[in-house]
């Protein structure tokens, strides 16, 4: 096997954090061998390699010059409903280029500008909602009802080039909905993840969500965006963690 490399080694190898080295191998995604009495991961640049091959498609985000995995969950932190609604259209804007069905969540002022940042950026926002490429929604007062739309909503557009959701999460807020409930709507999402083809970007005012907010949004979406810049969470939680 040559030369193991250590989970240190692995995680600049594949330009990761030592946890998802950690998460990928405990479900299996990455192998790795056990060696030494304590039993400690080992990998080949073989087979990393061969991870990389298989892990190699990425879209671009929208937001800079980034590029993720397919079928990642994001996080944007925000300080001003100027930067959420210019991000969103970003990001939006990305998608639509890629012929990509769009779901957006959001209270009714904020979905007006992010549509009307669309039209003026070229896109015929009226018609692509009613071909239904474009689905807009200021949420729902429950988890269930949520799920489902949701579901609905995947399960019925035209997304054979990719599936984006924007969901800027004062609209929970505004339906009352706790923290708790919004948590269980990051992780059921994660479960929806697992199939290819999209990407969600769930966007938390720093203003309303403070600290346990952000905790929560770093639990539950495997990367972050803040100031501009996309960043792994190291405390992601995978859906079958």
């Amino acid at each position: 096997m040559g030369n193991l490399l250590t989970v240190r080694e692995a995680a600049s190898f594949l330009n990761v954090s030592e946890m998802s080295i950690r998460r990928w191998t405990n479900s299996g995604k990455l192998k790795c061998y056990r060696v030494g009495g304590k039993n400690e991961r080992r990998f080949t640049r073989q087979g990393l390699e061969n991870f990389l091959q298989l892990n190699e498609r990425s879209v671009p985000l929208g937001i800079g010059s980034a590029s993720v995995k397919d079928s990642s969950h994001i996080a944007h932190f925000y300080k001003n409903s100027e930067e959420s609604v210019a991000e969103g259209i970003n990001f939006l804007a990305s998608g639509l280029s890629r012929g990509e069905s769009i779901l957006l969540i959001s209270p009714d002022d904020k979905s007006s500008r992010v549509l009307d940042g669309l039209n003026d950026l070229g896109f015929p926002v009226d018609k692509y909602r009613g071909d239904g490429l474009i689905v807009s929604s200021d949420g729902y007062y429950n988890l269930r009802e949520q799920l489902e739309f949701m579901t609905d909503i995947m399960a019925n557009c035209r997304h054979e080039k990719g599936f984006r959701l924007l969901g800027d999460m004062i609209w929970a807020v505004e339906k009352g909905w706790s923290l708790d409930e919004i948590n269980r709507l990051e992780i059921e999402t994660n479960e929806v993840l697992t199939s290819s083809n999209k990407l969600f970007l769930c966007q938390y005012d720093m203003a309303h969500f403070g600290a346990d907010g952000a905790m929560m949004a770093f639990d539950t979406h495997c990367l972050t965006v803040y100031r501009g810049e996309v960043k792994e969470s190291p405390y992601f939680k995978g859906p079958n963690e």
